[in-house]
């Protein structure tokens, strides 16, 4: 009988261990996406602030500012489809942690 309720145990905290460790590892990835983004564009900055004094007429300017905004925004929308993936990804995961668990699950079905 006690054999019984330790097995039982496992079965029912085993996909709690592996929910939690989706979720570290998405949440790593993503605090990388964030980080690389943000020192990215810090970078990109501190570039754009050089090139900027550089400029001795409106067009240096202006195509400076250009060049740094086209390549903050491709940098933006890299990492929100990076993070999109990660997410989609963790999800699926997630699912067939899920159907693996709780393999006669029904959404919506009535005891």
């Amino acid at each position: 009988m006690y054999n019984k309720f330790v097995e039982q145990s496992q079965s029912f905290v085993k996909p709690l261990g592996e929910l939690a460790a989706l979720n570290v590892k998405a949440i790593e990835q993503l605090i990388e996406k964030q980080s690389a983004l943000f020192s990215g564009v810090l970078n990109d900055g501190v570039t754009y602030a050089k090139d900027l004094a550089e400029q001795k007429d409106i067009a240096g300017v202006y195509n400076t500012q250009k060049a740094y905004f086209e390549g903050v925004q491709d940098k933006v929308v890299t990492v929100a489809k990076d993070v999109y993936s990660v997410v989609t990804e963790a999800q699926d995961k997630v699912g067939e942690v899920m159907k693996s668990a709780v393999p006669n699950f029904k959404p919506g079905a009535k005891k």
